[in-house]
């Protein structure tokens, strides 16, 4: 019978195989529960209907030699069959009120192939990719376009998926995956559905209770949110832009420099320029920032595709005299005390009402992504990769520094409805200034270069 079975299989044309699986993940489905952060992307998209707020929109482009695109696509098929968090779609009552993450056994993936002339027809096409309103309810939540250039070694990888399954560590696990060598196995697939078990058992742990009580001190008697050029509306559509900017290796290696003479890291560093900036816009030191945690630190959980991102408040308030070294000093002791407590999901913090919108307790956000800093290659293609803009902010504000061999680049992305362009390219010009100005003190104080030993 089982012969009998599998030749029956193998006779199926690829739409009837298709029909099959679409029937067959309804029958094999697994119910679990929302993470804290799940839950509170799922909140948002009640808050801004089908604007792809929370949507990852990557363009992969590949040059250098030819791709097998064909080879690509059994690679994602492949990737999303051995992830639990791919074949997830999200099951709740009729006012969407209550929500279940529903696991299935199969749900392929949406991929398209298309052909386009350079990155601006491709970036075009993912973002017309994420501007799609997804159907969470049945998925599938991944959209792959796979796209030759005009070239026979040119080609594209667009990859659109919601927040609610994957975030920017699940990205680099789904390049890796691309990148493996046709000789070796893939690594271990742990189930997200674990993850969010063992975190749910941790909250309620001596660790998770400690942690509670920190972050609940931390935020207490926060600041205001900074100042908006309009009044924040009582709904927002978190429509956005952004505004982009380019420091020099110069620049980006004087930071490193600033900050390796506090014991500190180039993350520590450039928080500390962050925090001036915006310090400087909203007129007071006091400052309650976002700042990402990957969320990675368990066993097993470097592996682990969804969505473990964890975004913490890190209060900036002791100044000193104002310098980037005091900044840094300052800088270096909040993010190390917070680390302690890091496995917090920052959705549960007290007090956690400060910003009526997408997240309760947070306006402004830093980002600094150094998960692409090293070079890597699919099929001996040369990859380089792109976050595109979907004219969106998840934040009111959200500043963001990614390191490279050139320098650094990033852009600050800003909400619409509150800011004006103005107002986001002067943040940005205090910021890019308050940098180098940082990394001239770091060359100025170098010993044996006319400064102090």
């Amino acid at each position: 019978m089982t012969a009998d079975l599998a030749a029956r299989l193998a006779a199926l044309t690829p739409e009837q195989r298709a029909r099959l699986r679409a029937r067959l993940p309804r029958a094999r489905a697994v119910r679990h529960q929302l993470t804290p952060g799940q839950l509170r992307l799922w909140e948002t998209r009640q808050w801004v209907a089908d604007r792809p707020v929370d949507v990852v929109c990557q363009a992969v482009h590949l040059t250098g030699a030819p791709v097998d695109l064909d080879l690509l696509a059994a690679r994602v098929h492949g990737f999303v069959a051995a992830h639990e968090a791919l074949r997830t779609t999200f099951e709740s009552d009729g006012d969407g009120a209550a929500v279940r993450p529903v696991v299935h056994a199969q749900l392929p993936p949406r991929l398209i192939r298309a052909r386009c002339s350079g990155a601006e027809e491709a970036h075009a096409l993912a973002r017309e990719l994420a501007a799609e309103p997804f159907d969470l309810g049945n998925g599938p939540l991944l959209r792959v376009a796979l796209a030759q250039g005009p070239m026979a070694d040119q080609a594209w990888l667009l990859v659109v998926v919601p927040n609610l399954v994957f975030d920017a560590w699940s990205f680099e696990l789904l390049l890796d995956e691309l990148a493996r060598p046709a000789d070796t196995d893939p690594p271990a697939a742990p189930a997200f559905s674990a993850f969010a078990h063992e975190q749910r058992g941790w909250l309620e742990s001596p660790a998770g209770r400690a942690a509670a009580t920190y972050w609940a001190s931390e935020v207490a008697d926060a600041p205001p949110p900074l100042p908006t050029d309009r009044p924040r509306p009582a709904g927002t559509g978190r429509a956005g832009a952004r505004v982009p900017f380019a420091v020099s290796r110069t620049v980006a290696e004087g930071i490193l420099e600033a900050a390796q003479r506090e014991a500190a890291t180039a993350y520590t560093g450039w928080l500390a320029v962050a925090w001036a900036a915006l310090a400087e816009h909203g007129g007071r030191d006091d400052l309650l920032l976002g700042t990402f945690t990957a969320g990675r630190d368990r066993p097993g959980g470097t592996d682990v595709v969804g969505y473990l991102l964890n975004v913490l408040p890190v209060r900036l308030r002791d100044a000193g005299d104002g310098s980037h070294a005091a900044r840094t000093r300052a800088a270096r002791a909040a993010t190390r005390a917070g680390l302690a407590h890091a496995a917090y999901p920052g959705e549960l913090i007290a007090e956690a009402r400060r910003v009526p919108g997408t997240h309760p307790l947070l306006d402004a956000v830093f980002v600094f992504d150094n998960l692409g800093e090293a070079t890597r290659e699919i099929q001996g293609a040369q990859v380089a990769t792109a976050d595109l803009d979907k004219g969106t902010a998840r934040y009111d504000l959200t500043l963001a520094v990614y390191p490279g061999p050139d320098g650094a680049d990033g852009w600050l992305e800003y909400d619409t409805e509150l800011y004006e362009e103005s107002t986001a390219r002067r943040i940005v010009e205090r910021f890019t200034a308050l940098a180098e100005q940082a990394a001239r003190g770091a060359v100025e104080t170098r010993p044996g270069e006319g400064g102090p030993a």
